[in-house]
């Protein structure tokens, strides 16, 4: 029996518990991670607003008495899907029906990717929470690009205002947030930003000149499309651009090209230099929101002598075309608004 994901979620039933205050997150190898029930195993899962859909790792799923299987499948490609942010993944999900649960509500009968084929992802495998995800089916009745948890919720009404906030800190602790912001973890000014509808939470501008801009040590590199990714260990931005500009600041480049031809590369630098400030701004606000410190180093060498710049250009991604990953979000609080299309942020109270 073929089934759609519209179909999908008008059936699906929560069960509803009060919503905790918040749920941890912790930071491990480049991702914030929770925990997921799907139908009896319990899954660890990186939180990744940049993709849609719960997948379950390759050979991690064993069906359960709640399961049933569909005809439905999918292939998925991720960028930054290890720890040093070069590594991108391919895999195929075939989808199953089955009870998940996090925060204490379960949502049954959702849909569910069990990866048949695929490369390794971080942790059990992933916890999407972008906007819903568009129709790229092409009228293929088996093919389907999951089903949105928080899209669910929001439906049955257990989330509402339909609204999920971050707060990551900068000791590798953070929370996920159900509905609206809370105002007494922030400081300073809130920043909002009008976002696109569906698939991802990139910023939506009208013009260039209302469009983000990459800033790096105070200096303007120009408007881009920009990206807010939470389950990418990086910044990442195109090839050229990101190897100009870390050349630029005095940065070593290491570059390297997979058999598919996907080409990324990495900035190095002396550790006892001062590194680089990578940041973006927001017009009309002149404000410029850089990646803190702490967070700004992938890796350094055993010797501790020479760093790597937690910034990624690839081959992969189109001119102008930037993801915010979980590294600027480190010290903030992001807000998501699904009513609204919207992101917030503002720092975390110390």
């Amino acid at each position: 029996m073929s089934l759609t994901t519209s179909a999908l979620l008008l059936s699906a039933a929560a069960l509803v518990h009060a919503l905790p205050p918040s749920v941890p997150l912790h930071l491990d190898k480049g991702f914030w991670f929770g925990d997921f029930t799907v139908g009896q195993q319990t899954f660890t899962l990186p939180i990744d607003t940049g993709s849609f859909a719960i997948l379950i790792e390759q050979g991690k799923y064993l069906p359960s008495p709640t399961s049933q299987q569909t005809n439905l499948s999918e292939f998925i490609q991720f960028n930054g899907a290890s720890e040093d942010g070069t590594g991108p993944a391919e895999e195929t999900p075939s989808f199953v029906l089955d009870d998940v649960t996090f925060a204490g509500v379960t949502v049954s009968k959702f849909l569910v990717g069990n990866i048949t084929v695929g490369d390794p992802l971080p942790g059990d495998g992933v916890a999407g929470f972008s906007p819903p995800a568009s129709d790229f089916s092409g009228g293929d009745p088996t093919q389907s690009s999951g089903q949105g948890l928080i899209e669910t919720l929001c439906d049955s009404g257990v989330v509402s205002p339909c609204q999920f906030g971050l707060t990551l800190g900068k000791d590798g602790n953070g929370t996920f947030i159900f509905g609206e912001m809370d105002t007494s973890k922030i400081s300073g000014e809130v920043t909002t930003v009008p976002t696109t509808p569906r698939d991802s939470w990139t910023v939506r501008n009208t013009s260039e000149a209302d469009s983000p801009l990459l800033v790096v040590d105070g200096k303007s590199f120009g408007q881009i499309r920009a990206g807010f990714d939470s389950g990418s260990p990086n910044i990442i931005g195109p090839l050229d651009q990101v190897r100009t500009i870390l050349q630029s600041v005095g940065y070593n480049i290491s570059q390297q090209t997979d058999d598919s031809g996907i080409t990324v590369a990495l900035g190095t630098y002396d550790c006892s230099r001062a590194p680089a400030r990578f940041g973006f701004s927001f017009p009309p606000s002149s404000a410029i929101h850089y990646i803190d410190a702490g967070a700004n180093v992938l890796n350094r060498t055993a010797d501790g002598k020479i760093c790597t710049a937690n910034v990624l250009g690839t081959s992969t991604v189109g001119p102008a075309d930037w993801s915010i990953g979980q590294t600027w979000f480190q010290g903030r609080y992001v807000q998501h608004d699904l009513d609204n299309n919207t992101i917030s942020f503002a720092d975390l109270a110390e």
